[in-house]
């Protein structure tokens, strides 16, 4: 309801302060951000990849938000070194423990047991209930760091990496920082390495109602800040081209879905490039990268 009365531009104030911040951060820690929930998510994007497991990898989230509930999970698969990154320094780590806390353990178990040994994740998860508080030391002690802010369109981390991931982040990032950006994470990888991403290419102002509506507004009037709030508008066709190019590199797309309940705009803005209207149609994306 508040979303339909308050004014987009003190909706976008109240976003960028302090308080909104912990308080949405509690809320996605009950809800999309819950460590079950989370869990599922990402098994689905580690079976669609279809690789080795992650014990004793080096990972790296791209995007990681206020909750590092994703991380955690790499944490439960054995990672041996996770590196949560941001543009801006957004996590709240104490809401970690509602994100553990009102999860079902035995579903994080079970979904992340083809990809762990189904003991290794009850002790682990019986560690982390255990955790009298969640803050960025505790979170060390996991072998989790947190880099934020950083944009890595602008430098590469020294560090090797076995695995990078984000989850609906790089339809964020503005178009002219894309190439630097992946290709600073490809640069990163050690041999055999891979960066995985899943990608969402609706338009966020209105998701549910007119996914496509972006997609008509002229470029001259669509800037850097709408691409970061409502998605940069690449469509599937021009991602995969963009990983593609990526050298040094082998490139698989994981998966893709179309939408056929809402109807496109009359006038597509000459400034996107797609290739027929199922590549306008296209909501969501899943990619791999494999470093050669």
């Amino acid at each position: 309801m508040l979303k339909t009365i308050v004014p987009h531009s003190l909706k976008k104030s109240l976003q960028s302060t302090e308080l909104y911040s912990r308080i949405d951060s509690m809320r996605l820690a009950s809800s999309s951000k819950r460590l079950d929930i989370c869990a599922a998510q990402f098994a689905h994007l580690l079976h669609a990849l279809d690789s080795e497991p992650l014990q004793g990898k080096v990972c790296m989230e791209i995007g990681s938000g206020w909750v590092l509930s994703h991380a955690l999970l790499c944490h439960l698969l054995g990672a041996k070194k996770v590196i949560a990154t941001d543009i801006a320094a957004h996590a709240h780590p104490k809401n970690l423990r509602r994100a553990v806390n009102k999860a079902v353990v035995s579903v994080v178990r079970d979904v992340l047991s083809p990809f762990e040994s189904h003991e290794n994740l009850r002790n682990r998860l019986e560690n982390l209930r255990r955790l009298k508080r969640f803050d960025f030391e505790s979170l060390q002690s996991l072998g989790i760091s947190y880099w934020a802010p950083i944009d890595l369109a602008k430098c590469r981390i020294d560090e090797e990496l076995d695995f990078a991931f984000s989850l609906s982040v790089l339809e964020h990032v503005p178009l002219q920082d894309l190439q630097s950006l992946l290709l600073n994470i490809q640069l990163s990888l050690k041999p055999g390495g891979m960066q995985a991403h899943c990608i969402h290419l609706e338009d966020h102002k209105d998701i549910s109602g007119k996914p496509y509506e972006f997609l008509s507004i002229p470029e001259p009037h669509y800037d850097q800040s709408m691409q970061s709030e409502r998605g940069n508008r690449l469509r599937a066709g021009q991602w995969v081209k963009l990983f593609s190019s990526l050298q040094q590199s082998e490139f698989r797309l994981l998966y893709k879905w179309t939408r056929l309940d809402r109807c496109l705009p009359e006038k597509i803005d000459p400034s996107i490039v797609y290739e027929d209207d199922e590549d306008l149609r296209i909501t969501h994306m899943g990619v791999v990268s494999k470093r050669l």
